[in-house]
């Protein structure tokens, strides 16, 4: 009677979906017989509430460990499934059978150096060899992509200078390609290698504009006693443009080291040399003299100097190497993924730290749907910056899954995905949002689509003559401006997995 009350309450906790009432006392028998009956008739939801239930009042050894484990393999919550089969490997490490499982249940769940630790403990015959590749190399990836600009040119050539300005000029970022090949290699079953190689081609216009008094001469008056020359001293304005290109080359190498515990530790590092032609203008002072008059009389003409503001453009060549030292921090802890992440930088002449961690959350216990959020400082000299992250990702179809991104906060000489990603360019990133989604062809191909908004701000730059009221000299002050625009990025990779 006992044990059927029990159970009654059992079924009617699973289909309320809640647990047994805390006061419901269990004791080892029960548990034993409950959880043992329920796994016999596949009732997983069952298996699941008393072995709770029992955990709850301390009630804990290897079958239910097992048998709540398998439960939650067969539910597809593979995050707490490897909980409790992790767990019953602790009672008895020497059962291929829940090795087996186990195995299983890191492959599904993405957690590779794991699955492969424990496949090389297995007996031979217990190994399973078509879920994981275990040779050397393990994966290939290409990607390419075009990212579209609405700052290839300034909404309004006319105020480039500003009101009353006397030069201005503005370096704007137009479209660009990026190119990417990327290898990982196993080393061991607790080593893992990533090696990428990226190719980036900027389009870059110089748009200089700057104003200046001329000398007209307009006309030349005849008189009884010579020529009189009238000039105007309008202020003219002149604008140019050059274009020209950066060309980024990286390198970049991350390895994985799994160590007791779940711990995993991912040291990287990240090589840039950038190269492109450096335009700078200069201006100097000409003096000519013009024409004021002539007197018939003695057939002489009387001049006066005038000073011409002249600029010259220069192009040299330049070439320097950056660099971006990371390490990252991983521990799972069931349905959770808790990370720390630091990194050392030297990008475009000065230096950055960043040091933050993240929270990834599976809710439903496997892939189908995760979340990460990440918080990041960054600091450069004075400059302290709080950045965020969000990332969602869901399976979409057997075959499809999608993953939704929004990065908040000035990202620019900053990076992200443990150094993988580094936003060196000059322009200020306000925030960027994307998506991206991926096609499973077959077991060995994956097709992606990657979807990238920025919104950022490029510097205005233009200079002011100042008349100081006392002296009545004239000084040249440099004042700057940002203006927003904002890019869309296109990119396609293709995956090979061996």
């Amino acid at each position: 009677m006992k044990y059927s009350l029990i159970f009654i309450l059992v079924l009617s906790a699973t289909l309320a979906g809640r647990p047994l009432m805390a006061s419901t006392k269990l004791d080892f028998t029960t548990v034993d017989m409950l959880t043992y009956r329920c796994f016999q008739e596949k009732k997983w939801d069952s298996v699941i509430v008393v072995g709770k239930q029992a955990l709850r009042q301390n009630i804990d050894y290897y079958y239910l460990r097992v048998r709540m484990g398998i439960s939650y393999f067969e539910k597809a919550d593979y995050f707490p499934a490897a909980t409790h089969l992790k767990k019953a490997r602790q009672f008895n490490s020497g059962d291929a059978f829940v090795a087996d499982y186990l195995y299983k249940t890191y492959a599904y769940s993405n957690r590779h150096e794991e699955a492969r630790i424990l496949r090389a403990a297995m007996p031979v015959k217990e190994q399973d060899t078509t879920l994981l590749s275990h040779g050397f190399l393990q994966q290939v990836h290409f990607e390419t992509g075009y990212t579209i600009s609405s700052n290839r040119a300034p909404d309004n050539l006319a105020t480039l200078m500003d009101t009353d300005s006397i030069y201005g000029e503005q370096d704007l970022y137009g479209n660009s390609m990026y190119s990417s090949l990327a290898l990982k290699l196993k080393i061991t079953n607790r080593l893992g290698l990533s090696l990428a190689f990226n190719y980036l081609n900027f389009a870059k216009t110089k748009y200089i504009q700057y104003g200046r008094v001329e000398d007209q001469l307009q006309n030349i008056a005849d008189s009884s006693w010579g020529k009189f020359y009238h000039y105007t001293f309008p202020r003219v304005v002149y604008d140019t443009s050059f274009t020209y290109h950066v060309t980024q080359y990286e390198g970049h190498i991350g390895a994985t080291a799994v160590l007791p515990w779940g711990l995993k530790v991912m040291p990287a590092f990240h090589f840039i040399h950038v190269s492109y032609p450096v335009i700078s203008s200069s201006y100097q002072l000409q003096r000519v003299t013009d024409t004021g008059y002539f007197t018939a009389a003695d057939g002489k003409y009387t001049t006066f100097p005038f000073d011409r503001i002249i600029y010259s453009y220069s192009s040299n060549d330049t070439s320097f190497n950056n660099f971006v030292a990371a390490l990252r921090l991983t521990k799972d802890a069931g349905i959770f993924s808790i990370g720390v992440h630091g990194s050392w930088s030297n990008l475009n002449g000065k230096k950055q730290k960043q040091v933050g961690a993240s929270l990834t959350c599976y809710p439903l216990g496997n892939l189908d749907f995760y979340g990460t959020t990440t918080f990041t400082g960054f600091m450069q000299g004075k400059v302290k910056r709080l950045l965020l992250s969000q990332v969602l990702g869901a399976k979409i179809t057997p075959w499809m899954w999608g993953e939704a991104n929004f990065y908040y906060g000035d990202y620019t000489n900053a990076n992200i995905f443990n150094g993988s990603i580094v936003y060196n360019n000059s322009d200020i990133i306000d925030y960027r949002a994307g998506g991206t989604l991926v096609f499973l062809i077959g077991k060995h191909m994956q097709l992606s689509l990657i979807y990238q908004y920025f919104r950022k701000e490029s510097t205005q730059i233009y200079y002011e003559n100042t008349v100081d009221p006392d002296t009545h000299e004239t000084t040249q002050s440099q004042q700057t401006r940002n203006n927003p625009y904002n890019t869309n990025t296109l990119i396609g990779g293709i995956t090979w997995k061996f």
